[in-house]
């Protein structure tokens, strides 16, 4: 499992040189010292390696090789390139399939399809910044980089012959000073036993922010926000005492991507207003924006191209295609000083004189698409979070569309999957091959996939939920799957729905969901798209399980005592049966004398924040963030025909061969 021989190929002086090195020695030639390091940390190892120029170099390919032993019933966890790659458990059988060349000169610029070859190998499946081996949920093999800040760390299977190549891309870096190309631990062990391993070698601060709920404009509105728009939303909210944390604006105030500061007409009293507006309902504003691009129609891309990023021969470097806006959008060249100085300008303008508390910074990835001589992507990347962080202060950063390794403990949110859409999946892109596709399916792979992040090296942003039944056609059980599914995964949940429009039943649903409390992960199962998950919240026990594919499956439930919201109690074991895209929840039960057996909270007694017994009186303590009415079920013994809750006598009902009292309170009590 330990990198066994390097691989190094340059060019110095006109001539191209590749070496073979040991990793158990150093290298020493006339032209550079290679100098590999592997230290034992008990259950882990650090692998590093150094290579120190003593003329100026250009790297070609620098690599390391590393045994591994893979057998049929292994997964191995691939993390894509960016935010929005799909990133998750692949069987060693399965390949990561090539773009579709007909969609090459859109789609490619959101990728790694322009500087890692894709070549429809099976035996080649590849990993960004981290990658582990799980051997049937029972042990794992983790590899990960403590520092994207040399480049990006590429983890490459050949799962024909059973080895790993750790490929830093560094192609074309031009070197004179000493380089630290590998970082990397290398862990086996239990699952959080290795995660705790990762986290705990970079040296890096958990986040000081915490699990957020809010509301976002995008998934409903678009870019047909309007300041009337985002007036009545943030009324429906504050009307009725949400207990949401951030009230998010994204794209369409601007007149122009790329044109921060100049306000479209749909906006006439400024965004002062709007962030003052929020403020005052006692929420925090945020804002999107997208700092290292502009499209065609801007006044930037207009009268500031010598701010675009350019190849070596002048061609601007394309950072996307967006029909939304005026089509092809352009990168800036973050190394300008001018670019950064007018992004300071634009940051001290939306944080200090707008007010806005927290930034959606989206389409990062564009800041690094072109490496420099002295500069790998990555290199690039880095610095440019470092940049913002250092401009936007302490205020909240909110990353997209970035590659993740490179936010790790910059962002205090960042989001982890694709964008959602208004269906289950996009079968054009799909078939398209494209692996940053707008798809909730997509999305919530990867919101399962990346679930180890959250809270460890920023919060998860899993993307929105969607409960509403108009302008999407998502169904009802696939709804009701992303909402549960981003809870669970998720450290910043949004949803973007005009909660006005809510049925009754939709609204129940949705004040459900609070409080939204930390939820502590103990096992998860994902396999052939059926997820199973347990995890608690606080002292409580719960079990999800998820069928993400589209037929209908049956799963065994263990010998227990279970609450589900509309399946009410099951005493025993039993066999479930889940529709395509259902998801149940259970609040497993202790089988205690007095204890919470249920209620209509999406995670069943989650509300109840203080329970005790004292003589023949119960005492309950309700959340305050709880909306709506109660409907809290309580197991007490058996010889016990009714019992007081906070003073007031309850009798008891059987139920399913257990002992319940029920306790309601309408919203209006």
């Amino acid at each position: 499992m330990y990198p066994y021989e390097g691989f190094i190929k340059y060019r110095v002086e006109g001539q191209e040189i590749a070496l073979k090195f040991a990793l158990d020695r150093t290298l020493v030639n006339e032209h550079l010292e290679i100098c590999p390091k592997l230290t034992d940390r008990g259950r882990a190892s650090l692998f590093e390696c150094t290579i120190s120029p003593k003329i100026e170099i250009q790297i070609i390919t620098l690599l390391v090789k590393t045994r591994v032993s893979l057998i049929n019933t292994d997964r191995v966890f691939l993390n894509g390139f960016q935010t929005w790659t799909e990133s998750r458990e692949y069987e060693i059988d399965e390949k990561i399939q090539k773009l579709n060349r007909l969609a090459w000169n859109i789609l490619s610029p959101y990728g790694d399809y322009t500087f890692y070859p894709h070549n429809n190998e099976r035996e080649k499946i590849h990993s960004f910044t981290y990658t582990y081996i799980n051997k049937n949920n029972e042990s794992y093999i983790l590899y990960g980089s403590l520092s994207e800040s040399s480049g990006y760390t590429i983890f490459q299977y050949n799962t024909i012959v059973n080895e790993l190549s750790i490929i830093k891309d560094c192609t074309g870096l031009n070197i004179i000073n000493e380089y630290k190309a590998f970082e990397v631990l290398i862990s086996s062990g239990k699952e959080d036993e290795v995660f705790k391993d990762y986290f705990t070698s970079m040296n890096i601060e958990k986040p000081a922010v915490k699990s957020c709920t809010g509301w976002t404009s995008w998934y409903n509105y678009y870019t047909g926000i309007t300041e009337e728009i985002i007036i009545r939303n943030l009324n429906a909210f504050s009307s009725r005492s949400i207990p949401i944390d951030i009230f998010q604006i994204d794209d369409g105030y601007q007149k122009a991507v790329g044109d921060w500061l100049i306000i479209n007409k749909k906006f006439p009293k400024g965004m002062k207003y709007i962030a003052d507006s929020i403020k005052e309902k006692g929420y925090k504003p945020g804002l999107w924006l997208a700092p290292f691009i502009c499209e065609k129609r801007s006044m930037l891309y207009r009268s500031h191209r010598e701010w675009l990023l350019k190849d070596e021969n002048g061609k601007l470097i394309r950072a996307g295609f967006n029909p939304g806006w005026s089509g092809t959008f352009y990168a800036l060249d973050f190394y300008n000083q001018e670019v950064r100085d007018y992004l300071i300008k634009v940051f001290d303008a939306v944080l200090e004189e707008w007010g806005f508390e927290i930034l959606k910074l989206d389409f990062l990835y564009a800041v690094a698409l072109l490496p420099r001589k002295n500069k790998t992507r990555g290199q690039i990347m880095y610095e440019a979070m470092k940049f913002i962080r250092e401009i936007v202060g302490e205020k909240l950063i909110l990353g997209c569309g970035v590659p993740l390794g490179s936010s790790f403990g910059i962002a205090d949110y960042c989001r982890i999957g694709s964008d959602v859409a208004l269906k289950w999946e996009d079968k054009l892109l799909k078939g398209l091959n494209y692996r940053e596709r707008v798809s909730t399916i997509n999305s919530l792979r990867s919101t399962i996939g990346r679930r180890h992040l959250n809270g460890n090296v920023f919060y998860n942003d899993p993307d929105v939920f969607i409960l509403r039944e108009r302008n999407n056609t998502l169904t009802k059980d696939q709804r009701n799957t992303l909402l549960i599914l981003n809870l669970i995964f998720g450290g910043l949940v949004f949803t973007s729905d005009n909660i006005d429009e809510y049925s009754e039943e939709e609204m129940k649903l949705y004040l459900s969901l609070f409080p939204n409390k930390d939820k502590r992960i103990q096992r998860l199962e994902y396999i052939q798209e059926i997820c199973k998950v347990e995890f608690k919240i606080e002292d409580r026990s719960y079990i999800v399980i998820s069928n993400l594919s589209d037929r209908e499956v049956k799963l065994h439930l263990n010998q227990g005592v279970y609450f589900e919201k509309t399946k009410g109690f099951i005493n025993g074991e039993m066999d479930v049966c889940l529709k395509a895209n259902e998801t149940l929840c259970l609040l497993v039960l202790q089988n205690m004398d007095f204890e919470i057996a249920g209620s209509n909270n999406i995670f069943p007694g989650n509300e109840v924040i203080d329970f005790k017994v004292e003589e023949d009186n119960i005492f309950l303590k309700i959340h305050e963030q709880c909306r709506g009415a109660l409907n809290i079920f309580i197991r007490i013994p058996d010889e016990f025909e009714n019992f007081r809750i906070n003073g007031e006598i309850i009798n008891a009902d059987k139920i399913n061969g257990l002992n319940i009292l029920r306790y309601i309170k309408s919203s209006e009590d």
